[in-house]
């Protein structure tokens, strides 16, 4: 009997080992960009009561701008606009301008933000030839029934940028994982947040539909 526990223990340890092993680089994938999945793309995000990482996943095929009931059925989804000079690492967030197909530029000039004239290329292709910024990337910040957050499958699409302020004090280097976050930075003038007036649908989906997409690529100059 002890050779056979022996062997079930051992068996057991060696499952556990190779669980950790298998999970630990899922875990470090689950960082920046957008994947296609069958006719959907599923992109990370933040839960903003928390700060815990969450999926979204949006069809392609669903009406841009949404047609919902945008006074009663559309919570605010956060885009946190990073500029370059950030030291914060770009693996690392939710968006890259050469990993997700929205956001790859600030589509207006702001102070601080690396400044891309109308005839850049980059202008041209993501911003109708009218003059934007260069961005690191951004992150995405919604707010999830469980944890008390305002959720829904319609979204009003708020852009975080950072203010001169922001840049001067180090703000731009800070992660903003949270709702309390962007709130005390506004408080502090270190953010503005813009309403873009752009709806938008998507459901909060479990990390398994992320790692069986293909990882999207955007040509960037």
């Amino acid at each position: 009997m002890k050779p056979i526990l022996n062997s079930i223990l051992l068996r057991a340890a060696v499952l556990s080992v190779a669980a950790a092993l298998l999970g630990a680089p899922m875990a470090a994938l689950a960082q920046s960009g957008e994947v296609a999945l069958g006719q959907s793309t599923v992109e990370p995000a933040f839960d903003n009561a928390n700060g815990n990482l969450i999926y979204l996943l949006t069809p392609d095929k669903s009406p841009f701008p949404s047609t919902a009931n945008q006074q009663h059925a559309a919570a605010p989804l956060y885009m946190v606009a990073y500029p370059t000079s950030s030291t914060i690492d770009a693996s690392t967030l939710n968006c890259q301008p050469t990993n997700c197909s929205h956001l790859e530029v600030l589509p207006f000039p702001a102070p601080g933000y690396a400044a891309l004239p109308g005839s850049n290329q980059a202008c041209i292709d993501f911003n109708g030839s009218q003059p934007c910024a260069q961005l690191k990337g951004h992150d995405h910040l919604v707010g999830i029934a469980s944890t008390g957050g305002d959720f829904n499958v319609d979204w009003l699409v708020e852009l975080v940028v950072f203010t001169q302020k922001g840049f001067s004090d180090g703000a731009i280097n800070n992660r903003v994982t949270t709702l309390a976050q962007i709130q005390a930075l506004e408080s502090q003038n270190d953010v503005m947040v813009i309403d873009t007036g752009l709806y938008f649908t998507c459901s909060k989906v479990s990390s398994s539909p992320y790692y069986r997409g293909t990882p999207l690529q955007v040509v960037y100059p």
